[in-house]
């Protein structure tokens, strides 16, 4: 099985510390100076190692924080799509059912990724991603056929759904 290109960058931070100690290793017959160098350069990718995985969980606690908001925003925008003609509200509230679906699947994702960072979770918050800008994409179509403070609402959901979807990027360290 090949690493998905965005789960990459996490596996090559995970691997630094044990290519380090295999260096290590191999330099068993080297002089002081170069197993200290060795050394070094295992400690070295030791700390870049935990401060990626540190850049990591605090992006991941942002997405969280951020999918929150926009989950608050989903039930405000509802009710601003009420007073739409039945044809607009109804392409309106699926759109907004489609954003609801893809935070709350956003959200699951982030909590296994906090959780565990193993590929699957960070598949699972690509997948997420995916899901986001799908909705996005829903909530500006439904916003051209609404208007006034209906489709404001739709046009503010559809924006903070964006920044969701950075926030989802930055958590899958990609």
């Amino acid at each position: 099985m090949t690493a998905r290109p965005h789960a990459r960058p996490l596996l090559v931070r995970a691997a630094a510390p044990a290519l380090a100690v295999g260096l290590a290793l191999g330099l068993a017959g080297c002089s002081d100076a170069d197993i200290d160098q060795a050394a070094q350069s295992a400690k070295d990718a030791r700390t870049a190692a935990e401060n990626a995985v540190g850049d990591l969980r605090a992006a991941v606690d942002e997405a969280r924080a951020h999918a929150e908001q926009v989950g608050t925003q989903v039930e405000e925008t509802r009710a601003k799509i009420a007073g739409l003609d039945e044809q607009a509200r109804t392409q309106a509230q699926s759109a907004v059912d489609e954003a609801e679906a893809a935070v709350t699947e956003a959200q699951s994702a982030l909590e296994a990724a906090q959780q565990d960072a193993s590929a699957e979770a960070q598949q699972r918050v690509a997948d997420a991603e995916q899901q986001v800008a799908d909705a996005r994409a829903d909530l500006e179509a439904a916003k051209a056929d609404a208007g006034g403070e209906a489709a404001d609402a739709l046009d503010s959901l559809a924006a903070e759904l964006g920044s969701l979807g950075d926030d989802l990027r930055a958590a899958t360290g990609s």
